[in-house]
């Protein structure tokens, strides 16, 4: 018996069947409710015609100058003949057109063996009471739709008559038989236009389905998610909107998604550092970008979804690399805090020294109120600027740039709206210790450069980092520069004169290629310049 059942059940139906089942239904079911509406509605309107051909007709003979006088006159001459021959004639909705007295005595008839006959149908009463209206009647002819319309004299006043126009209804039928042959033909073409449609999408869907069908592809597609959930990189797929359409796990755990967010969420905008706009706008790949927000460091990969030409969306590969970068800055932050520690022991040897010999010459209150200023100086120097940046190794950058400049006998200000908190959402801790130690170094060299009794000898660091920008800005009363200099900086072609205003500037564009800031330079010769740097969320701006 279960043999027997196995033997006799249907076999399941293709992707291509199924869609073509389910679209002859579809069809066939549109077809029919726009065939039953669309018929009523133009028989509808062929009525309407019918009527305003009628009327217009009746009350244009009725106004005649010869079915007037045929009136008075009680007869009809040639030329009304013959006029009202040619009317029929031409007007394809007009079968019957009859004149009569007011005793309903025909003058005019298509059947001359009518004439002078009395109109027939019984429905003629009201017009000989001056009304205009419509009937439906059996004439001599036989079953009538019927206009009538009175006949009056020149002067408008006394009626002389009436006028019968009318469509045998037979004709009126064979029209509308004639629409429902012309709406079952369009019927007929429709149908065979949707079923090959029906065909070539099924056809289509299969190509894009590789060849597989639907539970085939189900399958591999469950498989394929298992295996990009068990990938410890992070991956994310979004459409041409930027919108997150995919995530595996170890993306959602990386970026702290929710499932709200998968599918609706643009990933610029929950995070802008990986800006995955830029790879939807150009359509090309972009490899090992440092990527970071809060404590969490990543290397990315952003990946074009192209077909035939044309972007899909994007996907972006997130490899956590956030112990791995702890390490790094560590190594790489070197160089900028031996030079602070450099500066730093430079200056309080000369500090200790001065103590020691205010000791040996016996002035140990001298050396108390020296210790004091000290004290001072760290409490109105130092403390507010690790106060207001949170980044211990950019603040230690700071205050060794700050005793630099003393050395050089620079005054070095920090701007008192200056802010930076541990982590910053723009800027990993390596680059934004080369883009601030740079900018900062070349303003120091470029104010060196002048004679010291030639005016104001001053750096200006301003640093301020919020939800929405990250804002650098260095002035100096240096040299200053000159617009071909403003422009040959712009164009990437840097001076090679001084220990770092080649390389300084090359660094300080290349942090700005990897993250997307802008550079303002503002400069007068002999008076000094003004570089600001601004990283911004996707779709703001530095304004």
């Amino acid at each position: 018996m279960k043999a027997g059942k196995e033997k006799n059940k249907l076999p399941d139906l293709l992707l291509s069947q199924k869609l073509m089942l389910g679209g002859t239904f579809l069809v066939l079911l549109t077809i029919t409710l726009t065939f039953v509406m669309v018929l009523r509605l133009n028989i509808t309107l062929q009525e309407h015609r019918l009527e305003g051909t009628l009327h217009d007709l009746g009350e244009m003979v009725a106004m005649n100058p010869l079915v007037v006088h045929a009136c008075q006159d009680g007869s009809s001459n040639g030329d009304l003949i013959l006029y009202l021959d040619h009317l029929i004639a031409g007007v394809s909705d007009l079968d019957v057109i009859t004149v009569a007295d007011m005793h309903s005595r025909r003058l005019y008839h298509v059947d001359r063996l009518r004439v002078g006959e009395p109109v027939k149908g019984g429905d003629e009463g009201p017009v000989l009471r001056g009304t205009r209206y419509f009937s439906r009647a059996v004439g001599v002819m036989g079953d009538e739709k019927r206009y009538f319309t009175p006949v009056f004299d020149v002067s408008g006043k006394k009626q002389m008559g009436f006028v019968l126009v009318g469509s045998l209804i037979k004709s009126i039928e064979s029209q509308r038989r004639e629409i429902v042959v012309r709406h079952l033909q369009v019927a007929v073409v429709v149908i065979c236009i949707a079923l090959a449609s029906a065909w070539l999408v099924a056809r289509s869907i299969k190509k894009s389905l590789l060849g597989y069908e639907p539970g085939q592809f189900s399958k591999l597609f469950m498989e394929r998610g298992e295996v990009l959930n068990a990938l410890e990189e992070g991956i994310v797929a979004v459409d041409t909107a930027g919108r997150i359409s995919m995530a595996n796990k170890a993306a959602i755990s990386l970026l702290g998604l929710t499932k709200d967010d998968v599918g609706s969420a643009v990933l610029d905008e929950l995070f802008p550092q990986i800006r995955i706009s830029e790879t939807l706008k150009s359509g090309e790949p972009y490899y090992n970008n440092g990527v970071t927000w809060g404590d969490v460091n990543v290397l990315c990969d952003r990946i074009p979804v192209n077909e035939h030409g044309s972007v899909l969306g994007a996907v972006a590969i997130l490899r956590d690399r956030t112990e791995l970068t702890h390490l790094a800055e560590e190594l790489t932050g070197v160089n900028h805090l031996m030079d602070a520690l450099r500066s730093n022991t430079h200056e309080f040897m000369n500090k200790l020294h001065v103590i020691l010999g205010l000791l040996r010459i016996g002035a140990p209150d001298e050396a108390e109120k020296y210790i004091t200023s000290i004290s001072r100086e760290h409490s109105e120097v130092i403390a507010p600027v690790l106060q207001k940046i949170q980044n211990k190794t950019l603040g230690a950058l700071i205050l060794g740039k700050m005793s630099h400049c003393r050395e050089l006998d620079i005054n070095f200000n920090l701007v008192g709206s200056s802010s930076v908190p541990a982590n910053s959402r723009f800027l990993t801790g390596n680059a934004f210790e080369t883009l601030v130690g740079n900018l900062v170094e070349n303003a120091i060299e470029a104010v060196n450069a002048k004679a010291k009794d030639d005016g104001d000898r001053e750096v200006s660091l301003l640093v301020h980092e919020d939800d929405h920008a990250l804002m650098i800005t260095v002035d100096d009363t240096g040299e200053g520069m000159t617009e071909e200099d403003i422009e040959r900086i712009r164009k990437g072609r840097y001076s090679t004169k001084g220990r770092h205003r080649g390389t300084g500037m090359r660094l300080i564009h290349s942090v700005l290629a990897s993250s997307g800031g802008e550079m303002q330079i503002d400069s007068e010769k002999g008076v000094g310049t003004s570089i600001s740097v601004c990283f911004t969320k996707e779709g703001k701006n530095c304004d």
